[in-house]
């Protein structure tokens, strides 16, 4: 029977992993605040999130769209 080492996994982010706000704000190399603010906003300018309870929770797949949907051309203005 194999066994999974947990800690040679620690960091490792799989697509479908959750992450958690402090984790998203890394992996996106944003603030923790910013996160909490557009999720406070509900204007839809932050990311999509899950929320159980009171944790909140992102997924991978869903914060690399959201930065996609936020690139710009060098041809186009903003």
């Amino acid at each position: 029977m194999q066994t999974i080492n947990s800690t040679a996994n620690k960091g490792l982010v799989g697509a479908d992993e959750y992450l958690t706000t402090p984790e998203a704000a890394a992996y996106l190399k944003l603030s923790r605040q910013f996160l909490e603010g557009a999720r406070y906003r509900a204007d839809g300018s932050g990311p999509a999130f899950i929320k159980l309870e009171r944790a909140v929770r992102y997924r991978r797949t869903t914060l690399d769209a959201w930065m996609s949907a936020h690139d710009h051309s060098p041809d186009q203005p903003l």
